[in-house]
């Protein structure tokens, strides 16, 4: 009886270790691009739904076509693209960080040997921090380059 008492402690106490199931990824956006994440933010920011906009877009596969500056995106682990056109004044100051592979980052050399360059990838949105207080920072992970 000790003994089945003892297992039964022991059964538990693992059963508590044991790694929580991964969040359920969330359902797929209709409209994706970065002037719907820009459109969001805006609205975010006037609704104060900050986290239901990080629940909606964090997480997501998503295709986006952005400016590369060999001056901001130099090496594979620091990588910064312009998600939108170069204006001034600037109407969204955001600039994703893409985390590129080794093999990825010669792919980004060889289609872009410019100083400058328009390119096309893929990858999941791993991190968006966006909240009235600090500027909206996006990291990009599993990114290929299209």
């Amino acid at each position: 009886m000790r003994t089945a008492a003892v297992l039964l402690v022991a059964l538990a106490a693992c059963r508590s270790h044991e790694a929580a199931p991964p969040a359920p990824k969330p359902a797929p956006l209709a409209h994706a691009t970065q002037q719907d994440l820009a459109r969001e933010l805006a609205t975010a920011d006037r609704q104060g739904t900050w986290a239901q906009l990080r629940q909606r877009w964090q997480g997501q596969a998503l295709r986006w076509t952005v400016t590369r500056y060999r001056t901001l995106c130099g090496a594979a682990d620091s990588c910064f693209v312009a998600a939108f056109p170069i204006e001034r004044p600037a109407k969204h100051g955001w600039m994703p960080k893409l985390d590129l592979s080794q093999a990825e980052m010669a792919k980004l050399d060889a289609k872009c040997p410019s100083a400058m360059c328009e390119i096309t990838f893929e990858g999941t949105l791993a991190e968006l921090a966006a909240s009235p207080e600090q500027p909206t920072s996006l990291r990009f992970a599993n990114v290929h380059i299209l």
